[in-house]
């Protein structure tokens, strides 16, 4: 059977269904990863069938548009930025669409990331399951506020339910108007309608797969069966991946250092200034540091002291291990590698989830409050280091890995994707761990 996973977006967006379709390629299943052109290469290294989407994804994100996106940092600014972004992309939507459709022809059935929510439409117009997987928790739930809203005030139930409501219909409309402008364009059409997709997913019996830990984020019991938290997707190792001599050098040079990194998170504008605030709160901290530039580029290399090593990027799962605490922007995956190593954690978001995930760090013990990007200073960064580096965090964060790593969430995952594809039908014991 042949199965076709959809993603658009950076290597958060993408490594966790590389990792499924791994999964699923080793169980038995034919599987192709749908993304962007830049994925191609890493994809393919893999062992796994990609097909390239017309569209450079790192290209966008250094875009107007995506920019003010990435600086959407509470849950207004966050629906106004990207409904003018996505107002500004839809042409491009709309090719990709059509891509992502001639993709999808002969599958037997679709997974896709609910950014790319017409994966459930067009599932339907082929007959076959469409399974939503998504990094992060996105049904409704009255037991705790929407992702985006996470990070702010705790006000009752029926602000919870409030903000789902407006969490679900916010990511809907930004998605609708290529999805019904594609649908309008062939015969035999979906019926878009303002009930977000999300929603009909979770109505349809159908799988909707949170791809992360119930450590990090509890399911709520009121959840119908077909809404499983499966635990992360993440990969063990990158193959043909080497560490670069100068870091087993720095590593083997002295005590574990502190991580610093960003990840996608692009900052032009600021990176130089923001690079010499980190390098001072290690000093301030008394640490080491690896600081990775992810995203992020120097056009020349500035000058840094000999307790500091520069990396491109490294896999989180060989590095993290190796560091006595990680500082990063709080993206899904990042938090759940950093804590599945049992490391301490400080973040520093930027935008979007992230708040909610830097909450749910201090709410766990694994790390101090986490320091919006905005109010970000060598002299704070540095006391969070100092305090996350006290045994008792150390310790508290020891204990959470050792829970994280005894997940499996990709086989949880396949065995709801199996369960489905050989009855036809979804049961609740198809996720138990």
């Amino acid at each position: 059977m042949k199965i076709s996973l959809i993603t658009l977006g950076t290597r958060g967006d993408l490594q966790p269904f590389a990792a499924l379709a791994l999964g699923l390629q080793g169980a038995g299943y034919d599987v192709q990863v749908v993304s962007a052109r830049n994925d191609a290469a890493w994809v393919r290294g893999l062992g796994l069938a990609h097909h390239a989407l017309n569209v450079d994804i790192e290209q966008i994100m250094n875009g107007p548009a995506a920019q003010e996106m990435a600086r959407s940092d509470n849950p207004l600014t966050f629906i106004r930025s990207h409904l003018r972004g996505t107002a500004a992309l839809k042409h491009t939507m709309l090719a990709v669409l059509e891509e992502v459709w001639a993709a999808c022809q002969g599958a037997d059935a679709l997974i896709y990331h609910p950014g790319m929510a017409n994966g459930y439409f067009m599932a339907r117009q082929l007959g076959i399951p469409g399974i939503m997987a998504s990094p992060f928790p996105i049904a409704a739930t009255p037991d705790y506020p929407a992702i985006l809203f996470y990070g702010g005030p705790r006000l009752g139930r029926w602000y919870n339910r409030a903000t789902h409501f407006v969490f679900e219909r916010a990511f809907w409309l930004i998605s609708r108007a290529a999805v019904k402008a594609f649908w309008a364009a062939r015969p035999g059409q979906q019926a878009v309608t303002l009930t977000p997709a999300t929603t009909l997913q979770a109505a349809s019996g159908m799988p909707l797969l949170g791809a992360y830990s119930e450590v990090l984020s509890p399911r709520p019991a009121a959840w119908p069966a077909n809404v499983a938290v499966t635990g992360a997707w993440t990969l063990a190792n990158e193959p043909g991946w080497v560490p670069p001599a100068g870091l087993v050098a720095f590593l083997a040079a002295g005590p574990p250092p502190v991580y610093f990194g960003f990840g996608s998170m692009k900052d032009p504008a600021q990176f130089r200034q923001t690079l010499r605030v980190l390098v001072r709160a290690a000093e301030l901290a008394g640490q080491r540091a690896v600081v990775a530039l992810g995203w992020n580029t120097l056009a020349d290399q500035q000058a840094l002291p000999p307790t500091v090593y520069l990396l491109d990027g490294a896999p989180h799962a060989w590095l993290f291990p190796r560091m006595a605490a990680v500082v990063h922007h709080g993206g899904a995956g990042t938090t759940h590698a950093g804590l599945a190593a049992g490391r301490p954690t400080v973040v520093v978001p930027h935008a979007n989830d992230q708040p909610a995930w830097g909450r749910r760090v201090f709410e766990l013990g694994a790390g101090p409050a986490p320091i919006p990007k905005k109010q970000l200073t060598a002299e704070r960064l540095a006391a969070a280091i100092t305090q996350a580096l006290t045994p008792a965090i150390g310790a508290q964060a020891a204990r959470l890995g050792l829970r994280l790593r005894q997940e499996n969430g990709v086989g949880t995952a396949v065995r709801v994707v199996e369960q489905l594809l050989k009855s036809g039908s979804f049961e609740a014991s198809a996720v138990s761990p």
